[in-house]
């Protein structure tokens, strides 16, 4: 069984603006599970997006299916409110913005990725410990895929 992560908003914005293969191969040997809020604010920065990858809405859409083909959706309403209170509790002094990906770590038991440092060592500060930085999964994952020599 692959093993899953929770991604947050800023790792899936760095996957599309960027369009390196090692999202791909991060999106392709993880499971990887997004809130399904992450879908409001991906339309939200569409253009944005857009604007930065100098795509076109098509070219857009056909990256957008090969990239989310194997991702997890989570409904929000499968997020209890205890630990959407709990997440909260944990990011109200760091960014609101990221309570529901860390509800989505908690209570599916899952590791939290993301690009934002100050998130990662406020939450470390707090004994939240399921969590990783992209840099980190992105190094493993590079290393555990370089050719091997004979």
């Amino acid at each position: 069984m692959k093993h899953g992560y929770v991604i947050d908003s800023n790792v899936l914005f760095s996957a599309f603006i960027s369009g390196k293969n090692v999202y791909r191969l991060l999106f392709s040997e993880y499971t990887i599970y997004l809130p399904d809020f992450a879908f409001l604010e991906l339309e939200k920065y569409k253009q944005r997006i857009l604007k930065k990858t100098k795509l076109n809405e098509h070219e857009f859409q056909e990256f957008a299916l090969k990239l989310l083909s194997n991702v997890t959706v989570i409904p929000s309403m499968l997020i209890s409110q205890s630990v959407l209170k709990r997440a909260y509790q944990l990011c109200r002094d760091i960014d609101e913005k990221d309570t529901v990906f860390i509800a989505a770590a908690i209570e599916f038991d899952l590791t939290l990725i993301t690009n934002d440092k100050a998130l990662y060592f406020s939450l470390q500060k707090l004994n939240f410990t399921k969590i990783a930085l992209l840099s980190d999964i992105i190094g493993n994952l590079a290393a555990a895929n370089k050719p091997k020599l004979p």
